[in-house]
């Protein structure tokens, strides 16, 4: 894979971003409404085989720009089309959110994990969305409940443009403590971007979105969490990982990340950091980490024109 060296510098993000966008959310924000409703009743036999299909109004031009903006995109990059991860940010949220509330766990009670992206062709901006989605499991082993969405997302000049694979966790009681795992071998990373979260990312994150989840948003509620304060979205902060890698020379067809640790905000400096070369699938390793080593997102992706293997 050839990087093109970025220079290496914090960036940070647009400090205003229009609060008019809100009005574009309310599909977002009225689903995950109605999903917190349904999950206080959660079902106990949830239906995995069900499919949900959807249509949605394109985002308008000022919220793709913002978005594009705000994610560090490159201007000439999504000429024409929408950028996959606004697809798991923002798209397909209201889907997920049902699909979610299918499941025998409370919504409220949910964590994102991570996310998959297979982008099989650009998907148009100014077309009408196409979502079909379903809910591929929801199982827990006592300890950990373990929820997966899948989401078809297209137009109908692109119909299966992007498949999202959403993974979210519900903590049902603590496990025991057992041996940590043994350490593994780590690949040579290298720094392609440094990024920054601001005190207020969680709340720029909401309007472009509309996932307006007060642990994200509000200082004063968040405080009295366990995290002790606001943390960023995982999907805004993967946002940023995507954009970074391909800023750096890459065209993404296929990402896979997790989330593994809740990021504060205002953030410290972060890194953003590659794999130099690919591992024996094809596929190069991805991180988001700090200077202290705290890994906050992994993963790995492949670039357009490689190989599945």
């Amino acid at each position: 894979m050839s990087v093109v060296s970025p220079a290496i510098t914090p960036a940070m993000t647009p400090a205003v971003i229009p609060a008019r966008l809100l009005t574009e959310q309310t599909a977002t924000i009225s689903a995950f409404l109605i999903g917190a409703a349904r999950s206080l009743l959660p079902r106990k036999n949830p239906a995995t085989n069900a499919t949900l299909t959807q249509l949605q109004t394109p985002p308008s031009a000022l919220l793709l720009d913002t978005y594009k903006a705000w994610a560090g995109a490159e201007p000439s990059r999504y000429a024409g089309s929408i950028p996959p991860h606004m697809v798991s940010a923002r798209i397909a949220l209201p889907m997920v959110s049902a699909l979610t509330a299918q499941s025998p766990y409370p919504l409220l009670s949910v964590l994102n994990q991570g996310v998959r992206l297979q982008i099989h062709t650009p998907l148009p901006a100014g077309e009408t969305l196409v979502l079909r989605g379903k809910l591929v499991e929801a199982s827990d082993d006592g300890y950990r409940a373990r929820i997966h969405s899948r989401v078809e997302v297209g137009t109908a000049s692109a119909p299966n443009a992007i498949t999202v694979d959403a993974m979210a966790a519900v903590m049902l009681k603590k496990r025991p403590d057992t041996d940590k795992a043994a350490a593994r071998t780590e690949p040579d990373y290298q720094t392609v971007a440094k990024w920054q979260a601001a005190a207020n990312e969680g709340v720029k994150f909401f309007y472009l979105t509309g996932d307006f989840n007060p642990i994200h948003t509000l200082p004063a509620f968040a405080k009295y969490t366990r995290f002790r304060g606001c943390i960023m979205h995982g999907y805004g902060a993967f946002a940023q990982v995507f954009e970074a890698v391909q800023r750096s020379g890459v065209t993404i067809s296929d990402i896979d990340i997790r989330f593994i640790k809740p990021l504060p905000l205002p953030s410290p400096v972060l890194h953003i950091q590659t794999a130099r070369t690919p591992g024996a699938d094809g596929r190069y390793a991805v991180r988001l980490i700090d200077a202290d080593n705290n890994l906050y997102q992994v993963g790995s992706f492949l670039p357009q024109g490689a190989t599945k293997k």
